[in-house]
């Protein structure tokens, strides 16, 4: 079975990817999406995660392990969107620094392709999708620890702010900026231009390392 996702880690990723991000298109309730829909897109993201994975070293495999059982668990807490301010603090962390992982880990292999090839376009594309996870959560921590960080947020229910941080993270990331969600406090407004300058150091690195893949095979 980790053999047959190894194979086709960058297709499965991908289309995981694609889930957690975008299916809140297709699905209007947000009881049904916190309860049923978010859960099984984490639990899927995180079973095909194990496909990239390959190779590690001791310590790597353990930190992924790690992660892997929290990340799992997460979805079957009842109380997870619920919980208690520390709960939810640590869960949002724990996704923060699995999906970091996730990601140093993908960029490694696309990196250390020969060649341009589906693999690598396919590895980029999820690169920058999780870069929006990892930012989504990260802003969600930000609202939890001081509320108020950001104007025109919900502040009903954790599944419609998550949704609403899902694209607030998506223009920011890819530069549009509309200006409907904004941070106001300090940190917000810090913590948003560094994902700003994230993604353009990601962009600029990934469109070098493709041109030079693909220079070097011509």
């Amino acid at each position: 079975m980790k053999r047959f996702l190894h194979r086709l880690r960058f297709e499965f990723l991908l289309i995981a990817l694609l889930m957690v991000v975008f299916n809140k298109i297709f699905v209007y309730d947000n009881v049904i999406y916190g309860k049923y829909v978010w859960p099984l897109n984490m639990i899927v993201l995180g079973v095909v995660s194990l496909g990239v994975y390959h190779e590690q070293n001791f310590w790597e495999k353990a930190l992924r392990n790690i992660l892997f059982i929290v990340v799992l668990a997460v979805p079957f807490y009842t109380g997870f969107f619920l919980g208690s301010f520390e709960k939810q603090v640590f869960s949002f962390c724990a996704y923060i620094l699995f999906y970091s992982f996730l990601f140093f880990t993908l960029m490694k292999q696309v990196v250390t392709k020969n060649e341009v090839n589906e693999s690598v376009v396919l590895g980029s594309i999820s690169g920058f999708l999780l870069l929006v996870i990892v930012a989504t959560f990260s802003f969600l921590v930000m609202e939890i620890v001081l509320p108020n960080s950001f104007q025109n947020v919900s502040h009903e229910n954790v599944p419609e702010q998550y949704q609403q941080f899902t694209y607030f993270s998506l223009v920011t990331l890819s530069t549009i900026g509309y200006g409907d969600i904004t941070p106001i406090s300090e940190q917000a407004r810090l913590l948003a231009g560094f994902w700003g300058f994230v993604s353009q150091f990601y962009m600029v690195a990934i469109v070098g390392i493709i041109i030079s893949k693909y220079s070097s095979k011509t």
